[in-house]
């Protein structure tokens, strides 16, 4: 297969893509309204509840995209300074003794979000990190202190450290490529939906992800004449 042909071929699935994205949206935009329909019969949301759905909205992070949870785009989007004030002043200041707790954590988090590079930090930047999680960890305390702790949390702030200061850097531990290849398998279980034969559907997706080896997989030999 020439180059020609394989970049013939990813064109043809980057299409392929848009058109399930394109598809997808559509869908949910539909069920979305449909869930705001059903909502409205049942509670009508107070001003409060409106007004932060609006900023959550407008900055990206609407909860109606992801009926579990945010995404780690969105999660990204929601740490960014600027945004965290506008989804903290939704609350009068008077609300909650921790919302000034919360908004320390959150600003604590993004900084941390930033370090989470392949950067290897000197000990003066892995003191600073130490620095930051001491401060989430108390903050957190006084914030939710009838909170359980989560994995990544203990994870955080018990093995970190020492993770750093061993191997210098925490960019390469991430979550990111095993979620992509979620994401890639959950559209070929879609795209192959209309299969009834557990084997043979399982058969195409495998085959599927060999025909991704093949192309991506191929060392130098890309830039090789055939």
């Amino acid at each position: 297969m020439s180059i020609d042909d394989r970049l013939g071929v990813l064109l043809e699935m980057e299409l392929d893509v848009e058109r399930t994205l394109k598809n997808n949206k559509d869908m949910l935009d539909e069920v979305t309204k449909e869930l705001e329909s059903l909502q409205k019969l049942f509670k009508e949301p107070g001003p409060t509840r409106i007004l932060l759905d609006d900023v959550l909205k407008n900055i990206g992070c609407d909860s109606r995209v992801w009926f579990q949870q945010l995404t780690g785009n969105q999660a990204r989007t929601l740490l960014r300074p600027d945004n965290i004030r506008k989804v903290l002043a939704v609350f009068p200041s008077d609300s909650s003794d921790n919302i000034t707790f919360m908004e320390e954590v959150m600003m604590d988090l993004s900084a941390l979000m930033s370090s989470a590079n392949n950067q290897e930090k000197t000990d003066e930047e892995i003191d600073e990190i130490e620095s930051l999680l001491w401060r989430i960890e108390r903050n957190l305390r006084v914030a939710q202190p009838t909170s359980s702790v989560t994995p990544k949390l203990h994870m955080l702030t018990a093995h970190l450290i020492p993770y750093l200061r061993l191997h210098r850097s925490w960019g390469h531990l991430t979550e990111q490529g095993i979620e992509h290849l979620h994401a890639v398998v959950n559209a070929l279980h879609l795209r192959f939906a209309s299969v009834p034969d557990p084997v043979l559907n399982a058969t195409l997706v495998l085959k599927h992800l060999s025909n991704f080896n093949f192309l991506f997989d191929v060392g130098q030999s890309w830039f090789q004449s055939d």
